[in-house]
């Protein structure tokens, strides 16, 4: 159960953390705080959701 929470929160928060880094960059100068943000949660994102996703798969692994 927790591993699913983990992989769609991941996702979400690297999507996320994308929009951020594209409203960071669009502007006429870069918005650091934004840019910032927008890569700790792409990173972050990411990390959780390959977490995620080994620890669902070795749970579905275990059950048969």
């Amino acid at each position: 159960m927790l591993a699913r929470v983990l992989v769609a929160v991941g996702v979400t928060a690297a999507a996320v953390g994308f929009s951020f880094y594209g409203i960071a960059t669009s502007t006429y100068e870069f918005y650091d705080r934004a840019g910032d943000v927008g890569v700790i949660l792409m990173v972050g994102g990411v990390i959780a959701s390959v977490v995620g996703g080994f620890w669902y798969r070795a749970q579905e692994r275990g059950l048969r």
